[in-house]
């Protein structure tokens, strides 16, 4: 994929070649204003195009929704405590994780 953007590529088409993405890394792909995105986001996901894949912590400590194509169950919130160490996932997505730690 290129580094340069665009002025015709989309959030939605965008999603579907990199398969999952946060808002922030789908910003910087498109080139498009943070609203814009979340906006496009939003309605993917009510038109059930899009779900929630997994939540992963950004650098200020805060859960950021991972989002992929196509219409699947969404991944459950994690469990958020005031620690060094905050991002607590369940544990059946944890157990999932290290049999396929690749994913």
């Amino acid at each position: 994929m290129s580094e340069t953007t665009s002025p015709n590529v989309t959030v939605a088409r965008m999603l579907q070649e990199v398969g999952r993405a946060t808002s922030t890394v789908l910003i910087k792909l498109t080139g498009r204003p943070q609203k814009s995105v979340i906006n496009t986001l939003k309605n993917l996901y009510h038109q059930s195009k899009i779900h929630i894949g997994a939540y992963e912590v950004n650098k200020r400590g805060q859960v950021a929704k991972v989002w992929a194509w196509g219409d699947g169950d969404d991944a459950r919130e994690p469990v958020m405590r005031n620690s060094k160490v905050a991002f607590i996932p369940h544990l059946d997505e944890a157990a999932a994780w290290m049999r396929n730690p690749c994913d």
